[in-house]
């Protein structure tokens, strides 16, 4: 009798060792897979206008300035579009790494790494399987569009990172009781502050999914008539809004500024011409449907069993007691309608539902997976060959197409750019001017001082207004300034202007229609 019992102790505890041998070097394979996605090819290229180049050039001028709280770009243009936590992950980048383009992208690809695991750990906590844990991230880190966002410098990747970590709080707060619900609930007010720091009012839209799925569930009075939600909502103000109330009292004018630019203007006024209307909102379409690359895909499989379960009113029913299913319709389902919704859209804006889109993908791919525990390393091989072959094929491509996006050449690659304008700059204290369209990155290769100046008579709103250029070229010779120019039609119009101000001036073409303007100085006699 003790024998059989010892045989039986040691064929489950094979199994057990088994499992967690082959479970550990999955977790091995893929926390490399996804630090080669998040940081390979990062330095190649240039920083590329407009959004890279808004952000860096604020964050080397932060950091030229000493001043992280105040974002300047250049040395006057007070930018105040977003809360500051995106330049101070790059300014962080340039402290560890020197000046560099890798060092600039490095908080984003920091941030992607970190929401991959964060995905399959919300994954985990949510339906208790460690292996759809780890697809879940696989699937999300290899979407093409959370991909690619990683490799740019832009607000939303850092925004995902911190509304899948609310998510993640408020999951595991939903389920836990007593101590260990307060602690996540707490977090989650912590995570959510965190996020406006990120990108300011854009972190709450998940939260609507997190409300639906309480008022579903009959548990809002239950989750939030707790003295633990004024403590809470405290944390959330103490980081989230301290940034801004600061501003707000330090810059006259910031105050109105982030409303009408971060709500009024996102959600109601078609003033930043963003894919305003309904209509607008069928870009989400193809950014949901080819941004999920190669994985929805699957999506084609199972699309009867996907109409079965959002047309049937059985799907429908009893839905509250299926809290998983739930929470990630809700999830996805109540952003996805307010970005709709919202007259400012763009692409990126639906990276944070990218998340529950994954959980619930490798949800649907993993119902044709066996119980890895029951199989032998033999049968596990072969039977995972040849996902896990497509797996590295697609993992591969979307680093070649990595590679040839850092040298796909581009007017917009500031890098280039100020290679071919430093050759022509004169020596001594210039003020290079840009015309209508910005070039921002160049302060990151070292141009001292930038402005920006415009001849539309109603230019993009920024906190610091775009300056005409007739009002510039009076101060053309006197301050010693530069004006680079784009199009043809603006030389044009600047050469007239100039004319009829009698001023004196020496044309430079460059490629693709650009052109510098130089003052001709007057000389000095005796």
């Amino acid at each position: 009798m003790r024998e059989s019992h010892a045989k039986m102790f040691n064929k489950y505890s094979d199994i057990s060792f088994k499992d967690y041998g082959i479970f550990v070097a999955a977790v091995s394979i893929l926390a490399i897979c996804l630090l080669v996605l998040a940081f390979s090819f990062q330095g190649l290229r240039g920083i590329w206008q407009p959004d890279e180049g808004y952000y860096a050039g604020t964050a080397v001028t932060m950091l030229s300035k000493g001043n992280f709280f105040i974002p300047y770009l250049g040395e006057d243009e007070i930018f105040l579009d977003k809360p500051p936590m995106i330049y101070w992950g790059i300014i962080a980048g340039l402290k560890l790494f020197g000046h560099s383009e890798f060092a600039v992208r490095f908080f984003h690809g920091l941030c992607f790494f970190l929401t991959s695991l964060a995905v399959g750990t919300l994954s985990f906590s949510m339906f208790k399987d460690k292996w759809l844990g780890l697809l879940s991230s696989l699937v999300y880190a290899t979407m093409i569009i959370p991909f690619f966002a990683a490799n740019f410098v832009t607000p939303d990747t850092i925004l995902t990172l911190w509304t899948t970590l609310s998510a993640l709080c408020f999951w595991n707060s939903v389920k836990l009781y007593g101590a260990k619900r307060v602690i996540w609930q707490m977090l989650l007010y912590a995570a959510a502050g965190f996020g406006f720091l990120a990108k300011g009012p854009a972190v709450l839209i998940p939260f609507g999914g997190m409300f639906l799925f309480l008022s579903v569930r009959k548990e809002m009075r239950r989750y939030f008539l707790t003295p633990w939600s004024v403590l809470g909502f405290l944390v959330f103000l103490a980081i989230g809004l301290s940034w801004y109330i600061w501003i707000g009292f330090k810059i006259p004018g910031a105050f109105s500024y982030f409303i009408d630019n971060q709500i009024l203007g996102r959600l109601i006024s078609e003033k930043y011409n963003r894919n305003p209307g309904l209509t607008g909102a069928l870009i989400y379409l193809p950014v949901l449907i080819f941004g999920s690359l190669p994985w929805s895909i699957i999506w084609l499989e199972k699309v009867g069993l996907i109409k079965d379960a959002l047309l049937k009113k059985k799907s429908w029913v009893g839905l509250k007691d299926k809290p998983e299913i739930l929470f990630l319709l809700s999830y996805f389902l109540v952003p996805l309608i307010i970005l709709c919704l919202a007259s400012s859209k763009l692409g990126l804006y639906a990276l944070p539902i990218f998340v529950p889109l994954a959980i619930a993908t490798a949800s649907l791919w993993g119902q044709k997976v066996p119980d890895i525990s029951c199989l032998s390393l033999q049968i596990l091989t072969k039977s995972f060959s040849r996902p896990i072959k497509l797996t590295f094929c697609w993992i591969s491509l979307l680093l070649l197409s990595k590679l040839a996006v850092a040298y796909y050449p581009t007017n917009n690659d500031m890098r280039t750019l100020w290679a071919e304008v430093k050759k022509y700059m004169p020596p001594g204290n210039y003020e290079l001017c840009t015309v209508n369209k910005r070039a921002d990155g160049l302060l990151f290769y070292g141009v001292q001082e930038l402005e920006h100046l415009t001849v539309k008579s109603n230019p993009y709103p920024t906190f610091t207004p775009t300056e005409h250029i007739s009002q510039e070229i009076r101060e053309f010779v006197r301050e010693k300034e530069v004006f680079l120019t784009f199009e043809k039609d603006e030389i044009d119009k600047i050469i007239e202007a100039l004319k009829k101000s009698k001023v004196e001036y020496r044309l430079v073409y460059l490629s693709s229609h650009k052109a510098l303007i130089f003052p001709v100085l007057p000389s000095r006699c005796g």
